[in-house]
C-alpha cells in the first residue's frame, strides 16, 4: 500500500478521486490548501501526488512540489477538458495528465506509472580523523592502484559490449489514437476522444503542438495536394488548409459505411472501409469520388500507409503489414507479422511510412482504458 497525497478545493472531486484510489488499495492523504499539501509531503513522504485543477490554477502547485520534492511525480486531474491547458501543464512538469471521469479504471494505469518511479537516497558517510586516517590511506591507496591496473589490463582485453537498442515503442499523452500521418518533419496523431491532433517529435515522440478541432471527431488522416485530409466521425471527409488553425476548406459526405485509413499515393487518394472490408481509389475532387474499388485481401483492416511504391496495410485481424500490389490492391506482394501486435493487448489504429521506416499507433485493448502507444517497427523492407 502506498501513501498518496490528494490535493483539491472541491468536496466532491476529493470524494471521487479518493473512492477510486483506495479501491486500488492506497491511503489518500488529503489537502484542500497548498500550505496543507507541502505539510504533507514533508511528513508523510507521499509516493504521488494526485492534484485536482477545476478552475484553480495547479501551475503554482507544480512549482511549490518541484522545490518541495523535485522527484516526486504529480498526476494533475484536469476538469473541465482541455487539451492546449493539459500539454501546458505536462510542460510545468505533471508526470500526467487525466482528463474527468476519474474513474477507478482510468486511474490505475497512471498510479501504476507513477509509483513505479523511485527517488534516489543519499547517505553521509563522515571521513576519519587525519591521525587515524594515515596508515590505512597509504594502503588503500596502493590497493586501489593495484586493482585499476588490473582493471585496466582486463578491460583492453574484453569485447566491448554492443550498445543498447535504440526504442521502439513510447507511450503517448492520451488514450484513444485514431489516426497517423507524417508532414517530412513530425508524425501527426489524431485523437477522437479529445478532438486533438497532436504533433510529435520522431526523435524522442516529445508533443511539439497540439490543436483541438471543436467540429470534428477526427480519425484517420493523411496529407495530399497541399492539404490535411481527415476523416470525422459521422461520417465525413475534411479538408483542412496547413496553417496555424488547420482551416477548413470544405467537407463533403463519406459514401463509405466506415472509413478506418487513409493514403495518398501523389495521384489518388485511397481510403479502407472495415464495415465492407473494401479498398477504395478516389480523385480529389469536390466529392473524392471513389473511381474504384476492391475487396480487402484481409482479416480486419485498421490503418492504411503509401511507401512511394505499393499501397500497405495494417490488419488488425491477422495483427501483420500487408503489402499490396498498387495496381491490384487485391493482389498481396508481401505479409509482415508484427510481434508488437502479437500478445493482443494493443487495437492499431493508424499507419504511415516516414521514407525508412513504419510508424503505427495503438489504443489499449480492448476500449483505451490506458494511455496509447506509439510503435517504430524495424522489419526488413524489399530495395527500391
Amino acid at each position: 500500500m502506498a501513501a498518496v497525497a490528494l490535493f483539491s478545493k472541491d468536496d466532491e472531486s476529493r470524494r471521487e478521486l479518493q473512492l477510486a484510489i483506495e479501491e486500488h488499495g492506497h491511503r489518500a492523504l488529503w489537502a484542500s490548501q497548498a500550505a496543507g499539501l507541502l505539510e504533507i509531503v514533508r511528513k508523510s513522504r507521499p509516493s504521488l501526488v494526485v492534484a485536482v485543477e477545476s478552475g484553480d490554477d495547479c501551475g503554482a502547485v507544480l512549482l511549490e512540489l518541484s522545490r518541495e520534492a523535485p522527484a516526486l511525480p504529480v498526476v494533475v486531474a484536469l476538469k473541465p477538458r482541455s487539451a492546449a491547458r493539459a500539454l501546458e501543464l505536462l510542460r510545468l512538469g505533471a508526470f500526467e495528465v487525466l482528463a474527468a471521469p476519474w474513474t477507478s479504471e482510468n486511474l490505475a494505469a497512471a498510479l501504476a506509472k507513477a509509483l513505479r518511479l523511485k527517488g534516489t537516497e543519499f547517505e553521509v558517510v563522515r571521513p576519519f580523523s587525519a591521525s587515524a586516517a594515515k596508515p590505512m590511506g597509504y594502503f588503500l591507496v596502493a590497493l586501489a592502484a593495484t586493482v585499476l591496473v588490473g582493471a585496466y589490463f582486463a578491460l583492453r582485453s574484453s569485447p566491448k559490449p554492443p550498445p543498447p537498442a535504440p526504442p521502439s515503442e513510447w507511450p503517448l499523452p492520451y488514450s484513444h489514437p485514431a489516426g497517423l500521418a507524417f508532414d517530412g518533419k513530425e508524425l501527426w496523431v489524431s485523437d477522437w476522444f479529445s478532438q486533438t491532433i497532436y504533433r510529435h517529435d520522431p526523435a524522442g515522440l516529445r508533443v511539439v503542438r497540439a490543436l483541438t478541432l471543436p467540429a470534428e471527431v477526427p480519425g484517420p488522416l493523411t496529407f495530399a495536394a497541399d492539404a490535411l485530409w481527415v476523416a470525422s466521425g459521422a461520417r465525413v471527409l475534411v479538408k483542412h488548409m496547413l496553417d496555424d488553425k488547420l482551416s477548413v476548406l470544405f467537407r463533403v459526405g463519406d459514401s463509405a459505411p466506415q472509413t478506418v485509413g487513409m493514403a495518398y499515393d501523389g495521384l489518388y487518394l485511397w481510403t479502407c472501409d472495415a464495415k465492407e472490408g473494401r479498398l477504395h481509389k478516389r480523385i480529389l475532387d469536390d466529392r473524392l469520388t471513389i473511381v474504384s474499388s476492391y475487396p480487402y485481401p484481409g482479416s480486419k483492416p485498421a490503418a492504411l500507409a503509401y511507401d512511394g511504391r505499393s499501397l500497405w496495410s495494417l490488419d488488425a485481424g491477422n495483427r501483420e503489414l500487408v503489402e499490396h500490389d498498387i495496381a491490384n490492391p487485391e493482389k498481396v506482394i508481401e505479409r509482415i507479422v508484427l510481434s508488437e501486435y502479437r500478445k493482443g493487448g494493443w487495437k492499431p489504429t493508424g499507419l504511415v511510412f516516414d521514407g525508412k521506416r513504419f510508424w503505427s499507433v495503438a489504443e489499449q485493448a480492448p476500449k483505451g482504458e490506458g494511455p496509447g502507444r506509439i510503435f517504430a517497427h524495424s522489419i526488413p523492407i524489399r530495395p527500391r
